[in-house]
């Protein structure tokens, strides 16, 4: 660990940027320091400058921004006021950002691990053998199976997710003194997001280097921020300890994003959950399987294997588990997107599994499905009005005039203003493509809705809209979900049960209260392990701090 010194490792004083004349302050007026050694959370919502800030503390702003007034200094030194080539030196060596959309910032044309070994030999003298050692050794840490194999790919040949671990390895790859990670885990597993993490402030810790951990997730600032900055319209509204901090936010804003990140008890259906069982059956997946070949071989990949599960009116199963074990595929058979090859899918009485697709399309209004992606699944040349009245025109006996009103019923059912009819799904927020496709959803009235990954990437206020609107349908229409994730905080709040999947199997089944306090399979425990629960991350950092400061004593 470097010698302690008083002068602050990063010193950012008064930072304000524009983007032209007209548009409000990207940055106004923000001031923090980070010290050696220390990890600062900044938590804000869509627009609130976090990756503007990123950007402005490696003089990197995207096109039209420019900083008008303030300073950023790095060990002292003015960062702004260094020539090109002394802020070219600085960037990956000194201070590296780590962003996200992984596949736009690597080079398409290169293996991954030459892309890594390239920063490495940038910045540090090393042979070519070594630099790509190092970065098949650091692959290996955040998380990639096969790294040997994988340095050797190009991004185009990985999953979003590996890619955006393979742009974590390169930023940590010249052990640099201060990492941005600008929402670095968005997307992952939660045991990736937690390996990585845990690798990115323990290497940090072991140099004396400094974190600005960018998120919206306050549970990753609870378990491993040591000070939390709110921001707010381009402000740090408040800068506090994180223990402070949780226990009494000084701000409203900050007190309201607090309270809906919060998990919120699972209201039981009917009160009766076990009474009447087979009366309230609604699904019945029994031995379900889906197969899919692998190109140029004899073998296939069991997507689904001997996959059982019930869902009763309205209730909510949630099925979760890590990318690729099947979740989506699940979701797909259900709604006949995807048929599947052997078992049985009974809905309400009725053998669904090889109806004619002729007869399944009457049926068809009646269970329907919420893409993970609402930007991809929605028709970019359409209004919103026309995305939401689509299905009603399946109906004959609806005119016009029926399907406007049922648009206009449809918007306030989850709560969008009807003057967002006339937009285009790009003139939207993430937020509000995900509720237009649940509007589209539930145009037709549906008995059971397939939500798939509904609260990713979403601010903290609007995951706990999204997830307080899918309790709210299930009180007034009685609707049933099926809800995949790897968001056990969401769980938490709006399952009755929990579907613990992996490699296409269900390995746990049974109440979700059950399956949190006392898992059977080391799995779930392995799942459960990876949560990050607001009201738990005091207590952890606690004792990893005691820890750290016991190992250096």
């Amino acid at each position: 660990m470097r010698a302690p010194t008083t002068t602050p490792l990063l010193a950012v004083d008064n930072l304000t940027v524009d983007f032209g004349a007209g548009t409000p302050k990207a940055l106004d007026g923000v001031s923090f320091e980070l010290r050696r050694d220390e990890v600062l959370g900044i938590v804000g919502e869509t627009g609130a400058g976090k990756s503007v800030l990123a950007r402005s503390l490696l003089n990197l702003l995207p096109e039209g921004g420019r900083v008008v007034e303030g300073d950023v200094r790095l060990d002292g030194a003015s960062i702004l006021e260094m020539d090109e080539a002394e802020q070219r030196r600085i960037r990956g060596a000194r201070i590296a950002l780590i962003g996200t959309n992984a596949k736009a910032l690597l080079d398409p044309v290169e293996t991954v691990g030459a892309q890594i070994a390239r920063v490495l030999r940038a910045h540090k003298p090393c042979s070519r053998r070594q630099a790509w050692a190092a970065a098949v050794d650091l692959l290996s840490q955040v998380g990639i199976v096969n790294p040997e194999r994988r340095a050797s790919a190009y991004p185009h040949q990985l999953s979003g997710g590996m890619a955006q671990r393979v742009v974590i390895a390169m930023a940590m790859v010249a052990n640099p003194d201060i990492v941005l990670a600008d929402d670095a885990t968005l997307g992952l597993d939660a045991t990736i997001q937690v390996q990585v993490l845990d690798l990115l402030v323990k290497r940090c810790r072991e140099l004396g280097a400094g974190v600005v951990l960018i998120t919206h997730d306050l549970g990753i600032i609870a378990h491993y921020c040591d000070r939390v900055a709110i921001m707010r319209d381009g402000r740090i509204i408040e800068l506090e300890q994180v223990g402070g901090f949780l226990d009494a936010p000084r701000e409203d804003y900050s007190r309201t994003l607090l309270e809906a990140a919060k998990v919120r008890p699972t209201p039981m259906v009917g009160g009766e959950l076990g009474e009447s069982e087979n009366a309230e059956r609604l699904l019945d997946v029994t031995r379900l399987e889906k197969f899919f070949p692998i190109a140029g071989t004899t073998e296939v990949v069991r997507a689904i294997d001997d996959v059982s599960f019930t869902v009763r009116k309205g209730e909510t199963l949630a099925l979760v588990g890590e990318s690729g074990s099947g979740k989506t595929t699940v979701g797909q058979c259900l709604v006949r997107l995807l048929e599947s090859d052997s078992g049985g899918i009974i809905f309400d009485g009725v053998d669904i599994t090889n109806m004619p697709v002729k007869e399944f399309r009457a049926l068809r209004r009646r269970i329907q499905m919420v893409f993970q992606e609402p930007y991809v699944a929605l028709n970019p040349r359409w209004p919103v009005r026309a995305l939401i009245a689509e299905p009603l025109q399946l109906d004959p006996s609806m005119d016009r005039r029926d399907r406007e009103r049922r648009v206009r019923e449809l918007l306030d059912l989850v709560h969008l203003p009807m003057s967002l009819a006339d937009a285009y799904p790009h003139q939207l927020t993430a937020g509000e493509q995900k509720r237009i496709g649940i509007a589209r959803a539930l145009a037709t009235g549906p008995d059971f809705v397939v939500f798939d990954e509904p609260t990713t990437a979403l601010d903290i206020r609007v995951r706990a809209q999204i997830i307080d609107l899918v309790r709210d349908l299930q009180a007034e229409i009685g609707m049933s979900a099926l809800f995949i994730t790897h968001d056990l905080n969401s769980v938490r709040s709006l399952a009755h049960n929990v579907a613990v999947m992996r490699y296409g199997k269900i390995v746990e089944y049974g109440e979700t209260e059950t399956i949190f306090a006392r898992p059977v399979e080391d799995y779930t425990r392995m799942l459960l392990a990876a949560e990050l629960p607001i009201e738990q991350g005091t207590i952890q950092r606690e004792r990893a701090e005691t820890r750290r400061l016991s190992a250096t004593a």
